[in-house]
């Protein structure tokens, strides 16, 4: 009945539930991110993600199940974006230790990288481009993709693993092969 509420917009019922689960969510976020410099943000984000979808709940059989996998997915988003972002700082440092014209050559090398792996994405079967930008760019797990698209998990992992194998491939073909190239191909990593 209150997720059914929720469901269809009812702010005061979803404050209660916010207000009930914030502990336990935050407990949760906390297993995987020891730190704590991110667990308020990313205790915000999964109940921002619930509203967000908040029309899923009225099918949502528990909705403690579903407020964990939410958080699981949310952490793992995090974390994810974490390893991106270490990686594109070791290329920035790699790219300052080069110096000189060495520097300029290998972030006009990054930008053409980029420049293809777009060209290669623009040649993917609509569905399967969909869901890897559903991923990259949105940032959403292989449930929240399979939900949204009313496919499969499975059918979804397909799709993914298919569109960055073929852009990895793309890369492989239409870059210039350096170390560099590695290092972008592992953006791609799933």
């Amino acid at each position: 009945m209150l997720l059914q509420q929720i469901s269809q917009g009812d702010r005061s019922v979803f404050k209660t539930l916010y207000i009930h689960y914030f502990s336990d969510v935050q407990r949760y976020v906390a297993l995987f991110e020891p730190s704590g410099t991110s667990t308020d943000e990313l205790t915000q984000d999964v109940f921002i993600r619930i509203w967000e979808k908040r029309s899923y709940l009225a099918g949502v059989d528990s909705f403690k199940s579903y407020l964990f996998m939410v958080t699981r997915n949310v952490v793992f988003n995090y974390l994810r974006g974490l390893k991106v972002q270490q990686k594109v700082k070791e290329l920035d440092e790699a790219l300052e230790e080069g110096g000189g014209a060495g520097v300029i050559e290998d972030q006009l090398l990054y930008k053409q990288y980029y420049r293809i792996a777009l060209e290669a994405m623009e040649k993917l079967p609509p569905g399967r481009r969909k869901v890897l930008k559903m991923s990259i760019d949105d940032g959403l797990t292989l449930d929240e993709i399979a939900v949204e698209l009313n496919i499969s998990r499975a059918g979804v992992k397909k799709q993914l693993y298919a569109a960055t194998a073929f852009v990895r491939q793309y890369l492989h073909e239409h870059g210039e092969i350096t170390a560099l190239l590695f290092v972008f191909l592992s953006l791609f990593e799933h």
